[in-house]
């Protein structure tokens, strides 16, 4: 960097002051505390590191000013970093600067008098320009600062949040460290929930929630005074959410990690489930199928049969209105309404899928094997259903 433009006899006015750098830091300090009332004890700022702050940039401004120095901005950045460091305000800290210029510029007048009226004149502009030039370093310093402090206490938060999903047997020093950060009750009631993104308005109040990033969605723990809370909570999320998986509801905050498996497997079966979200104890049946993946396709194969041999878009019609007739409580007149069918052609194809797998619809014991071949086939052979 280069020094500031010189102008005829600016550098004799400035020279003077680099030996009252100590004196003009000490009026700038008492300046800003009266100006900035509660700069140092609002924040983290000591006096002490205030003055030496100063004093960096009140040198390095009269240097440049004197001709004895380039601009150095480097004093500039530093106090960028130590306002955002210990929690001043940006516009705090860019009142202090203008605070400085306004010291200098005033002990320059007072040093000219009647001598280099001209100099003086036109060294104004030199002087608020480098004001705005250390400003502007400054500032940037503190953003970054600031963007970086942001960014690590994320890290931080995620770190305590993991360690809270990953219970006690990871890493006890961390769970206890991120119960008291995101103030967790040792008891009281718990969910966790699992989904493909955080669920928008699901803290109320009397409901807090902590959440996890994985690799296909997200982690909730949400935890309450009272199970009828989290129950309304819960019940509140809107369709359309995505899949979602909750947990039976427990009641000591080490029982999470259990929860947690719970929840996952309640989303894995939340998609063959027409409802917001999947709760584990209320799916017994899938559940079941999902955790056991292999012994799914087996039982898919099984009760299903020739049905599976199907060209895709057969199987899948028929397997559609099988869907259907299950959410229609086994009346053919609701599932035809669901399908945009006639009746008749509901019947038809039941019928059909009674001859491809031998189970007749009608009995309750073949009913439930159908049904149980189905969920199994959505689960475990990658075959969602698509309503048609």
């Amino acid at each position: 960097m280069t020094t500031a433009p010189a102008v005829a006899g600016s550098f004799e006015l400035a020279a003077p002051l680099m030996g009252e750098v100590e004196a003009l830091t000490d009026e700038l300090v008492r300046r800003i505390l009266d100006a900035e009332h509660g700069y140092v004890e609002s924040t983290s700022l000591t006096r002490e590191q205030l003055r030496e702050a100063c004093l960096a940039n009140v040198t390095a401004l009269i240097s440049n000013l004197a001709g004895a120095h380039p601009i150095d901005l480097e004093s500039a950045r530093a106090a960028g970093r130590l306002k955002a460091e210990q929690g001043v305000p940006l516009a705090a800290l860019l009142h202090a600067f203008r605070l400085g210029g306004r010291l200098i510029w005033e002990k320059l007048m007072q040093r000219s008098e009647a001598d280099h009226p001209r100099a003086l004149l036109e060294m104004a502009a030199q002087v608020w320009a480098l004001v705005d030039v250390y400003s502007d370093a400054a500032s940037e310093a503190y953003r970054l600062s600031t963007d970086a402090r942001a960014e690590q206490d994320a890290d931080v938060r995620r770190r305590l949040a993991r360690a809270v999903f990953a219970g006690h047997g990871s890493n006890p020093a961390a769970v206890t460290d991120a119960l008291r950060a995101f103030r967790i009750p040792d008891r009281g009631s718990f969910v966790v929930v699992s989904a493909e993104a955080q669920c928008s308005g699901i803290s109320t109040p009397g409901v807090d929630a902590i959440w996890d990033s994985e690799v296909d969605g997200v982690l909730g723990l949400l935890f309450a005074h009272s199970d009828v809370a989290l129950d309304a909570v819960i019940g509140a999320i809107p369709a359309g959410s995505g899949t979602i998986g909750v947990s039976a509801m427990f009641w000591s905050q080490s029982d999470t990690p259990a929860a947690v498996e719970q929840a996952r497997l309640a989303r894995a079966c939340a998609r063959v489930e027409q409802t917001a979200s999947t709760r584990f104890d209320a799916v017994p049946i899938p559940l079941l199928l999902a955790a056991n993946p292999d012994s799914g396709r087996v039982a898919a194969r099984q009760i299903l049969g020739k049905l599976l041999d199907l060209p895709d878009a057969e199987r899948s019609s028929l397997l559609a209105t099988l869907e259907a007739w299950f959410q229609s409580k086994g009346s053919t007149t609701d599932a035809a309404e669901r399908l945009h069918y006639h009746r008749n052609t509901v019947l038809y194809r039941l019928r059909r899928i009674g001859e491809l797998t031998g189970r007749d619809f009608l009995d309750p014991i073949h009913a439930s094997e159908l049904f149980i071949g189905l969920r199994a086939y959505q689960l475990c052979m990658d075959g969602v259903v698509q309503s048609a």
